[in-house]
């Protein structure tokens, strides 16, 4: 089964801010941060004469714009990169197959083969399906808009039972789909 599409700057940045939002590293450095800035506030020799509760609430109100000040700068950057950089292979068209031997991804540049122990993950949102080939290498593939050939939530589909078929010949291989 084949699926043909085309990727724009736009859906690089919708991709790359949804990922950056969904990103469980992204998080624990977000939370980690909040910690220490709301700690060094709560602590700070500035406010030790303060009421309990205005110390607790500043601290909370430093960490929290801070963590917002940091999404909002992640978020400029991925803007930046999605529609500064010329990457040939990256916009345009994509064609996804799926062969005997894993799925295949082609561009006018590049051909790459995820065989089927590839430890996938599939994730669909309104606009977006995301097929995880790791951690932190994705293929985006649009659902606001037709393909050039084939059906995404028909390709989806049997992405999803040849994954599965492929874990009750390997139950060790640990792919997941959502």
């Amino acid at each position: 089964m084949r699926l043909r599409y085309t990727l724009n700057r736009r859906d690089l940045f919708s991709a790359g801010s949804h990922a950056l939002i969904h990103q469980k590293l992204t998080w624990i450095f977000l939370l980690a941060m909040m910690a220490i800035v709301g700690w060094s506030t709560f602590t700070n020799e500035r406010n030790r004469d303060l009421p309990m509760f205005v110390r607790f609430l500043s601290a909370a109100i430093t960490a929290g714009l801070c963590a917002g000040i940091g999404m909002a700068g992640g978020i400029v950057l991925t803007g930046a990169q999605a529609f500064l950089r010329n990457d040939t292979g990256v916009l345009g068209e994509h064609t996804l197959e799926i062969t005997d031997d894993g799925l295949v991804e082609s561009t006018e540049v590049n051909r790459s083969l995820s065989n089927w122990r590839t430890r996938f993950r599939i994730q669909k949102i309104r606009r977006y399906a995301f097929i995880y080939i790791s951690a932190t290498n994705v293929y985006a593939v649009p659902r606001y808009r037709a393909p050039f050939e084939g059906s995404v939530d028909e390709f989806l589909a049997a992405l999803q039972e040849r994954i599965q078929r492929q874990q009750q010949n390997d139950p060790e291989n640990g792919s997941r789909v959502h």
